[in-house]
């Protein structure tokens, strides 16, 4: 019985290590394509979608798996780029330093990209790809849309660059770029990083019963 209470502490000790939260930018900066149309900022706010989250907290895969919706309406809840461009940048920052797995993308339904790569950065000056070539979705016009998840290795990042390209998506008669939202998944720290408090109790509590295991034995 006691070894599979440790075996439970254990399990959820790791389980939480290897768990992910969704996490916005506290701010984004447009490399090119800007100023373009509506707020930058409403392409990490969550002020177009049908269902919110708690940056930081919510679970990224309970919360991607219920499929959210983007409203397809522009006001306060997209940005365009200027026109006339088939390619964009913008810069988001997480506002400090996080271990991020995932890109999650609502793909604009009426101007949206056709190819995305992603950078990453410490300093917000060095940037590193990631993960490029990226296809989101031609969602349908004028209806709410869903995003696409892009996983990739962990990487440590504070910054996060989306490049875009192939504006717009399908071959459409517009000629902007534009964003419906973006969020990121941020997991846990790797083994070689201090861990935290909280861990290493479970962790302890787990040895503490083992050792006790053993001396009951012999």
């Amino acid at each position: 019985m006691l070894k599979k209470i440790i075996c439970a502490v254990l399990f959820a000790a790791a389980s939480g290590a290897n768990a992910g939260v969704i996490v916005s930018a506290t701010s984004a900066v447009i490399n090119s394509g800007g100023p373009g149309f509506g707020n930058i900022a409403d392409t990490h706010n969550q002020n177009g979608l049908a269902t919110s989250y708690i940056s930081g907290v919510t679970d990224f895969d309970t919360y991607m798996g219920a499929n959210p919706r983007h409203s397809p309406v522009f006001t306060s809840a997209e940005w365009f780029s200027a026109a006339p461009r088939t390619s964009a940048s913008v810069t988001y920052n997480l506002g400090t330093s996080r271990h991020i797995a995932a890109l999650a993308y609502w793909n604009e339904e009426f101007a949206g990209t056709s190819g995305i790569d992603l950078l990453t950065s410490l300093d917000g000056v060095n940037f590193t790809l990631v993960a490029g070539g990226l296809a989101p979705t031609d969602n349908p016009n004028n209806a709410p849309y869903r995003a696409n998840v892009f996983s990739f290795g962990a990487v440590n990042a504070q910054f996060l660059r989306v490049d875009l390209y192939g504006c717009p998506q399908g071959g459409g008669t517009t000629t902007w770029c534009a964003i419906g939202e973006v969020a990121f998944n941020a997991v846990a720290a790797p083994v070689n990083d201090v861990p935290e408090p909280a861990s290493l109790g479970l962790l302890g509590l787990g040895l503490a019963g083992l050792a006790a295991l053993r001396r009951r034995r012999f």
